[in-house]
């Protein structure tokens, strides 16, 4: 289960989806106690328009980013993106065999890519890549980028959303009894 379940979660992060498809993807993870009653409520209370907004604002660059998804922003003392750890990132999974070209030139360490490829090294039952992935590659700055993205989103939708994802993520790292690494982080 939890290898869908990141890829959903994953798409919540990365692509952009009407509104309808979100409330078909959020009812999913609800049945999975992924995501909770107030986030559903929040994404009804939101317009089509403040939706696609919010997603250009938070998750593709669309001015000034108050919480960026990609871990290099995070983990690279000049918080760029691109930066030492993604480079590391890549490595990592090239030695996995896994390449997520998107057809664009980003980064592989963008939040929701990252659940991809958990999800992609758990269908190819290598478990312990996965989770080397999310104790040194992911979680060490996804959570503080939760936290970040819960309290300075534009839209409450995503900043229940962030809290619900954070939650999911911590029950996945007792579930897999995960030993996340202690990495200096570059925050404000």
């Amino acid at each position: 289960m939890i290898l869908n379940t990141a890829k959903l979660v994953g798409s919540l992060f990365y692509e952009r989806w009407t509104k309808q498809e979100l409330a078909q993807i959020l009812a999913a993870l609800a049945e999975e106690n992924v995501v909770s009653e107030p986030c559903i409520d929040a994404l009804e209370a939101q317009s089509k328009e403040a939706l696609e907004h919010s997603f250009s604002h938070l998750f593709e660059g669309l001015g000034d980013m108050p919480a960026p998804p990609w871990g290099s922003v995070y983990l690279d003392k000049d918080r760029v993106v691109f930066g030492d750890s993604t480079v590391e990132y890549r490595a990592f999974l090239t030695s996995h065999g896994i390449s997520l070209d998107t057809g664009l030139r980003e980064p592989e360490d963008q939040f929701g890519l990252t659940l991809y490829a958990f999800s992609q090294l758990l269908s190819e039952e290598k478990e312990q890549a996965a989770k080397r992935l999310l104790e040194y590659h992911q979680l060490p700055w996804a959570l503080p980028y939760l936290d970040l993205l819960a309290e300075k989103a534009d839209n409450p939708f995503y900043s229940v959303l962030a809290v619900d994802i954070k939650t999911w993520l911590m029950q996945v790292s007792t579930e897999l009894q995960l030993n996340i690494v202690n990495r200096k982080l570059y925050l404000d």
